[in-house]
C-alpha cells in the first residue's frame, strides 16, 4: 500500500516540516526535479522534491509552476530549502493553497535520497521491484557525485544505469562529458536539433532511431548546460526520475566544471600567445606557475581548423588525449578558429594529431617539421597560413608544407570557377575556323615541347612554314605573343584545368 505524508512527517530522522496542505495524502513514490517544468514523466500520487533552482525568490511563475504539477495530480511538494533558497517561497505556498496542494519544508540536513528511500521502504514487496532499482539507482548516482570530476563520474554512471549513451554540454555547446566512449559523435547532431532553443528548455524527439532527452541544467533564467539522454526506447516515469536526479546533482557541478574548463583555456592560450611571439623563456616561467606542461625541444607546431560549432569538440579531442598528455603537449585555442599544438618532435607524433582530426568531422591541418622553441614564431605564419587555406581534398587531412605542395595549385582552386576561367581563355582558340585548322592541339603540342619548333612540327607531321602560320594565327585570336611567359603559363593551366576530370565525370 501506499505511504501517506503523514508519515514521512512521522519519521524523525527526515525533519520534515509540514507547511500547508493535507498529512493525509497517500505517496505512492518520490521523484526529484529542479525542472522548470518536471511534469511530463510524473506518475500520478508523486511526491516532487525540488529545491527550486529553476527559479528566483520572487518569481512571477510559482504560480504556473503549482498549477503544471497540480495538473499531474503530484500528491505533494517537497522544497528542499539553504540550497538556492533560504525558506519555501510565499508566492509557492500561496499557489498551493489555492489548489489545495500540500507542501513539506526539507532542511539541508536532510538529503532527498533519504526521503526517496522513506517512500520505497513503505512499500508492500509486491511494488517494490521497479523502486528498488529506481532507489538503488539513485545511490549509484550520488556515489559517481562523490567521484571527481563529478560531472564525468555522474554522466558515466548515468549512461551505465539506463543503458543509453548520455552527453553533457556546456552553456557555449561545448562538450565537457561523453559516455560511452563513442557518445560524442552524437553531440553536433544534439547541438543542431536545439540550436533554436535559447534559453535551453526540456524537450524529447527522435534522432535517427533514437530516443533522445534532453534537459537544462542550471537556472531556467541561463541554464549552465545542457544533458542529452539518448537510447531505443523512452525512459519509464522512474528512469525519468532518475534522468531529474542527475540533473539536480549535475546543476551543482556542471557550472563550476564549465568555468574551469574556460579559465584552464584561457591560461594555456596565454602561454600558448608568449610562445608563438618569440618569448619562450617567460613562456616556461608563467607554464611553472601555472602548472601548465611545455614540451621538450625539438618540437612541432600544429595548426588544426573545425567548423565553428565543432572546435569545442576538437579542443576537447585534444586536450583529454592521453598520448599528449604523456608528451606534456602545449593545447590551446587562438584567436581565430584554430586549434593549435605544440608537441615534442617524437615518434608517432603526426599520428596522434592525424587521429584526433580524423575523430571530428570535417576539420583539417597542417603540420611544421621540427625546429627548436625559439624557432616556431618563424614557422608559425606558415602553418598558420596553410591550415587557413587547405583546400577540400584536406578534409580530415594533417599536412606537412610539402603535402601541401604536392596535391597541387587546382587543388586550391573551386573546380566549376577554374573550369569557367580556362573556357573563357581558350575560347578564340575553338572557334569553327579555329578548329578547322586545329589552332589548339597546335598550341598544345608547341607548349608541351618547350617551344621548340622543330620538334613541335615533327610531332604534328606538319612543315614548320605551317606551324609559323598556325601560332601567328593562335597568337592572334588571343591578342598576345607566345613570348609572354604568362600567357604560355596561363594557357597551360587552362589545358590541365581542362584535362582534369570533374566530381561529377569519370576519371
Amino acid at each position: 500500500m501506499p505511504v501517506t505524508l503523514a508519515r514521512l512527517l512521522n519519521n524523525r530522522k527526515l525533519q520534515l516540516t509540514l507547511r500547508g496542505g493535507n498529512p493525509a495524502v497517500e505517496v505512492r513514490w518520490a521523484d526529484v526535479s529542479d525542472q522548470v517544468d518536471p511534469t511530463p514523466y510524473l506518475d500520478p500520487g508523486t511526491m516532487l522534491l525540488t529545491t527550486g533552482l529553476g527559479f528566483e525568490e520572487t518569481s512571477a511563475a510559482w504560480p504556473h509552476y503549482v498549477d503544471r504539477v497540480v495538473r499531474a495530480e503530484v500528491s505533494a511538494l517537497g522544497f528542499g530549502v539553504g540550497l538556492s533558497h533560504g525558506r519555501v517561497p510565499e508566492a509557492l505556498l500561496a499557489a498551493a493553497e489555492r489548489h489545495g496542494l500540500s507542501v513539506v519544508e526539507i532542511p539541508p540536513s536532510t538529503p532527498f535520497a533519504a526521503i526517496v528511500r522513506a517512500v520505497a521502504d513503505g512499500l508492500s514487496c509486491d511494488e517494490r521491484s521497479e523502486q528498488d532499482l529506481a532507489l538503488e539507482r539513485h545511490r549509484a548516482l550520488l556515489r559517481a557525485a562523490a567521484t571527481p570530476p563529478a560531472h564525468r563520474s555522474l554522466v558515466a554512471a548515468l549512461a551505465d544505469q539506463l543503458g543509453a549513451w548520455v552527453l553533457l554540454l556546456s552553456r557555449n555547446g561545448d562538450l565537457l562529458a561523453g559516455s560511452p566512449d563513442d557518445a560524442r559523435r552524437h553531440a553536433e547532431r544534439i547541438r543542431l536539433a536545439v540550436s533554436q532553443q535559447r534559453p535551453w528548455s526540456a524537450a524529447a524527439f527522435d534522432l535517427g532511431g533514437t530516443r533522445v532527452t534532453v534537459l537544462p541544467v542550471g537556472r531556467a533564467e541561463r541554464p549552465s548546460g545542457l544533458l542529452a539522454v539518448g537510447r531505443g526506447e523512452p525512459p519509464t516515469a522512474h528512469e525519468r526520475g532518475v534522468i531529474d536526479a542527475a540533473v539536480a546533482l549535475l546543476s551543482l557541478d556542471v557550472a563550476r566544471a564549465a568555468d574551469l574548463l574556460d579559465s584552464e583555456r584561457r591560461e594555456r592560450a596565454a602561454v600558448l600567445a608568449l610562445v608563438l611571439s618569440g618569448r619562450h623563456e617567460v613562456a616556461g616561467q608563467v607554464a611553472a606557475r601555472l602548472g601548465l606542461p611545455l614540451p621538450e625541444e625539438p618540437v612541432r607546431v600544429a595548426a588544426l581548423i573545425a567548423e565553428p560549432e565543432l572546435r569545442g569538440d576538437l579542443l576537447e579531442v585534444l586536450e583529454n588525449d592521453r598520448s599528449l598528455q604523456i608528451v606534456s603537449a602545449l593545447v590551446a585555442g587562438d584567436s581565430g578558429r584554430r586549434a593549435v599544438v605544440v608537441v615534442p618532435a617524437v615518434e608517432g607524433d603526426i599520428g596522434v594529431l592525424q587521429s584526433a582530426l580524423s575523430s571530428v568531422a570535417g576539420s583539417r591541418g597542417a603540420v611544421s617539421d621540427p625546429v627548436a622553441m625559439a624557432d616556431l614564431p618563424r614557422v608559425w605564419q606558415r602553418v598558420a597560413t596553410l591550415a587557413d587555406t587547405l583546400p577540400p581534398a584536406a578534409v580530415q587531412r594533417l599536412l606537412t608544407t610539402r603535402d601541401v605542395a604536392e596535391l597541387g595549385l587546382l587543388a586550391h582552386v573551386d573546380a566549376t570557377a577554374a573550369r569557367g576561367w580556362a573556357d573563357a581563355l581558350l575560347a578564340p582558340l575553338e572557334t569553327e575556323e579555329a578548329r578547322r585548322i586545329d589552332l589548339l592541339g597546335t598550341v598544345r603540342t608547341f607548349l608541351a615541347h618547350n617551344g621548340h619548333a622543330e620538334a613541335s612540327a615533327a610531332a604534328l607531321g606538319i612543315h614548320r612554314r605551317t606551324l609559323g602560320y598556325r601560332l601567328d594565327r593562335a597568337q592572334a585570336a588571343l591578342g598576345r605573343t607566345f613570348s609572354d611567359p604568362g600567357l604560355r603559363a596561363e594557357i597551360w593551366t587552362a589545358l590541365t584545368v581542362r584535362d582534369t576530370p570533374g566530381e561529377d565525370e569519370p576519371a
